[in-house]
């Protein structure tokens, strides 16, 4: 078994990609390896990748980020993993330094889920190669893994050789379709149903019909976002809830947004559903058209029309989308909060772990970083330093 393992790993080539124009050459790779690893997660799709690392990097004199993706192919050049990282520097000049290395995509809401992208039939061998190649560089003092799932035999064989450190995880939500609405709807629990009801005969009773518009060109993505950007505002400040507060506020969230989702477009990806009640839109939710899946990302409503559950309706409108698209799976997004939990979705649970090199610098610098990262007044005032990006 040893030898076979060390065969398998010798048949894997490690390389550590540094340039946008890299990972813009293996798209069409990059695409094909994500339909092989079936990940319903639009996050790791190039176009957002890409903008992500074009808009939110850091380069400034306390904090850089570096390009650090890494590719690993079998001896026949074919791609069998994708794990895209950058190198972070805090700060980014002088003789004391802390590097880290992690995921594109680090922003605290936006990117809602990060992980390798790893052909299933070469988990074990790219685990190995992997953990060789990151143990061979010297230039790194913690390794913060993400997208992990405890039992896979990725997650197994970095856990062997790296002695990871796990540390949260966050649950995607996934419901299974039936091959029409009324068979799907009859197998949700009974509470649900009734709020449906409520939804559509709270509307009928007063004369009113909902109707769902669905942007996905480019022409129709720009106007889609902007009724988007209004009505999820227009959501958190009537809330006025901390846990729920305008994700794009930030302008570089604004145009990050506005940017992936052009670029998704043209990929037939990006979707934008608007809720209208007598050509008014009262809701809107965003959403990727993936391969076997539709992901729902964020979504606001208009608060006047709160009563009439115009939340549920666009969530119940965007999985009739899906069902009449032939998909066999839809995505609520991650978390656990009960807007998700009420559908009775699948959840899986995706992992973050943390990898310290061995040595006092190293472990020194983990612990006082993990102290500044507390919820406490000293974060507010090390913002700067330690890169937050998208407010």
């Amino acid at each position: 078994m040893a030898e076979k393992a060390a065969l398998l790993v010798m048949a894997l080539v490690v390389s550590t990609l540094t340039t946008v124009d890299q990972l813009r050459s293996m798209e069409g790779e990059w695409l094909d390896l994500l339909r092989r690893a079936r990940l319903d997660l639009p996050f790791l799709w190039p176009q957002w990748v890409i903008t992500w690392w074009e808009l939110a990097r850091q380069e400034r004199a306390v904090i850089c980020d570096r390009l650090h993706v890494k590719t690993v192919r079998r001896d026949s050049g074919t791609l069998v993993a994708i794990v895209p990282m950058m190198v972070t520097e805090r700060p980014a000049v002088g003789p004391v330094r802390v590097r880290t290395i992690g995921f594109l995509g680090a922003d605290n809401y936006v990117t809602e889920q990060r992980a390798p992208i790893v052909d299933p039939a070469w988990e074990s061998g790219v685990a190995e190669a992997l953990t060789a190649d990151l143990q061979s560089e010297r230039t790194w003092d913690w390794i913060a893994w993400e997208g992990l799932q405890p039992e896979s035999p990725l997650a197994r064989g970095l856990a062997q050789r790296m002695e990871l450190r796990w540390t949260s995880s966050q649950a995607g939500n996934i419901l299974h379709l039936a091959p029409n609405w009324e068979q799907f709807r009859r197998g949700l629990k009974h509470h649900i149903r009734d709020s449906l009801r409520h939804c559509y005969n709270s509307l009928k009773t007063k004369g009113l019909t909902a109707t769902l518009d669905v942007a996905a060109k480019r022409d129709e993505i720009g106007p889609a976002l902007e009724i988007f950007f209004r009505l999820h505002s227009a959501t958190s400040q009537h809330r006025n809830d901390a846990t729920r507060p305008d994700r794009f506020a930030d302008p570089i969230a604004h145009r990050f947004l506005i940017q992936a989702y052009s670029r998704l477009a043209d990929r037939d990806i990006a979707r934008v559903f608007t809720l209208r009640i007598g050509g008014v839109p009262v809701a809107s939710r965003l959403g990727f058209l993936l391969p076997e899946c539709l992901y729902l990302y964020y979504a606001g409503h208009d608060p006047a029309w709160r009563e009439y559950s115009v939340a549920t309706t666009i969530t119940s409108e965007a999985i009739k989308y899906a069902i009449t698209s032939g998909l066999p799976r839809l995505h609520l997004s991650m978390g656990t909060d009960a807007s998700k939990s009420r559908w009775g979705p699948e959840t899986r649970l995706f992992c973050r772990a943390v990898c310290v090199r061995r040595g006092l610098y190293s472990g020194a610098a983990f612990d006082l970083y993990s102290r500044a990262c507390a919820p406490t007044r000293l974060l507010n005032g090390m913002k700067s330093v330690l890169g937050r990006r998208f407010g």
